[in-house]
């Protein structure tokens, strides 16, 4: 009689082969949602830094707008544009203000003569893929502002920079600029 209750209370239960792989299919489960996880928070970084040179692009753009002020290096020097240098495979940007004796003889290139605020990172995990050349610099100057890509003005066309993942390089995000003014992510 006792045996039988045993053997009862046995088939009622879980043997171990089953239960060994209940855990293996929600291990497999898990693991796919993990890797999946880790993909989309990779894209959301790309995006974020994107979308955060953008905006560092346009606060530039609205200080040549706003015909703002700073404090050259030489004093005799005076405030010709804000931008921005970038260098393919680097994964910061360095703003500047671009500062001449004569705007008009200006290079709308970071130079030593040039106000290098602090650079900005695009983030541990994010590079510059692309730019034209193997540095490009980005230069708004007042009052309209009039846009210089390598100190080419009001060029037909655009420009693109492209942003990677470091450990994926066929993830991008493109920034296109044109002479306009223009700034959009694609």
């Amino acid at each position: 009689m006792k045996n039988e209750k045993l053997i009862k209370n046995y088939k009622k239960g879980f043997t171990l082969i089953e239960l060994m792989v209940s855990i293996a299919v929600m291990l497999i489960i898990s693991s796919a949602v993990m890797v999946g996880k880790s993909t989309e928070e990779e894209k959301m970084i790309l995006n974020m830094s994107a979308f955060a040179f953008t905006q560092n692009l346009r606060e530039y753009q609205e200080k040549a707008l706003a015909s703002e002020t700073a404090v050259c290096p030489n004093v005799s020097d005076q405030v010709c544009g804000f931008g921005v240098h970038l260098g393919q495979g680097d994964d910061f940007f360095t703003p500047f203000v671009d500062c001449a004796n004569n705007c008009g003889s200006s290079n709308h290139k970071i130079t030593g003569t040039d106000l290098v605020l602090s650079s900005v990172s695009l983030g541990k995990k994010i590079k510059i893929c692309s730019v034209s050349g193997s540095s490009f610099d980005i230069v708004f100057a007042p009052p309209d502002p009039i846009v210089y890509f390598n100190d080419t003005e009001w060029a037909i066309g655009e420009e693109s920079i492209v942003f990677c993942l470091k450990n994926d390089i066929s993830k991008i995000k493109t920034i296109k600029l044109n002479h306009a003014g223009k700034i959009e992510i694609q």
